[in-house]
């Protein structure tokens, strides 16, 4: 499976990992764990009325070497876990829990490929945000896996860390690709919505504009033609008043005519006397 070097085969303690103990989460605080003691009893004060010279000596309480942990601890995440085994066995405990990958044809085969962009946009923004996730705890398990395989100074010739890692990091680089389109589209949405809202507010202020100016003009009309009305009133009101003055003038001047025209007769009359024609 993996390629070893000689060195690491007189250090048998280095390929041998000991996990924190496993404790069911639905034990009671109260029960005693497994892999541990429990604590000691209250320190014993030697009785000194009876005899100071030989007190009772305490012995300490030897613990257990492991920390009791719960089953759904978080830190179990960094592991791949197994459930069961090529023989059907159900693995229990610290076997259910793999230190260090399988090989490269094993990995490849039990791996998939990477998400495809396509794929992603039929996504919806949680589904997006869980698979983000998902794929940063298999990034971190994987650097969990390489480090091990580093500490007991195996060669990482034969694993398929760089290429499940690369998997990885293409399908986070493509959820990226895929937000950044939906940020896109939707601030393209955001300007084309103010830029309709904008069409919409000069379309309303030139109705309105329009209407005004209809409305002026209207008035303007109205305003013009009963200017008209009262000067057409004005004209006629003042020609009445000249036709009414105007016989008035013209009996005047009859009267003044016939008065000269009397005069000029009777001058003629006293120059055909028989005195100017005996003259």
């Amino acid at each position: 499976m993996f390629a070893l070097p000689r060195r690491c085969a007189h250090l048998p303690s280095l390929f041998s990992r000991s996990f924190a103990e496993i404790v069911p989460s639905t034990a009671r605080s109260s029960e005693a764990l497994r892999g541990s003691v429990d604590p000691p009893p209250p320190a014993q004060i030697p009785d000194t009325k009876e005899n100071d010279q030989t007190p009772k000596i305490i012995n300490p309480v030897r613990l257990g070497n492991r920390v009791p942990v719960r089953e759904d601890h978080g830190l179990y995440a960094f592991f791949r876990k197994r459930l069961q085994g090529e023989d059907g066995r159900t693995y229990v405990g610290e076997a259910q829990y793999e230190t260090i990958g399988g090989s490269l044809f094993q990995e490849r085969a039990q791996s998939g490929r990477s998400w495809k962009a396509s794929e992603l946009r039929l996504k919806s923004f949680q589904d997006l945000h869980t698979l983000w996730y998902v794929l940063l705890r298999e990034r971190n398990l994987l650097a969990t896996q390489k480090e091990e395989v580093r500490r007991i100074g195996a060669v990482p010739v034969l694993t398929a860390f760089r290429y499940k890692t690369r998997q990885v990091k293409k399908s986070m680089a493509r959820i990226k690709y895929v937000m950044n389109e939906r940020r896109l589209a939707y601030e393209g949405a955001v300007k084309l919505a103010e830029q309709e809202k904008q069409d919409h507010l000069d379309r309303v202020v030139l109705d309105h504009q329009m209407s005004q100016y209809y409305k002026e003009r209207k008035q303007l009309r109205w305003r013009e033609a009963n200017r008209e009305k009262r000067q057409e009133a004005k004209e006629a009101k003042t020609s009445a008043k000249t036709a009414e003055v105007e016989p008035v003038s013209t009996n005047v001047d009859v009267t003044t005519q016939a008065q000269a025209h009397s005069e000029g007769s009777a001058q003629v009359g006293s120059q055909d006397t028989p005195e100017s024609r005996a003259q």
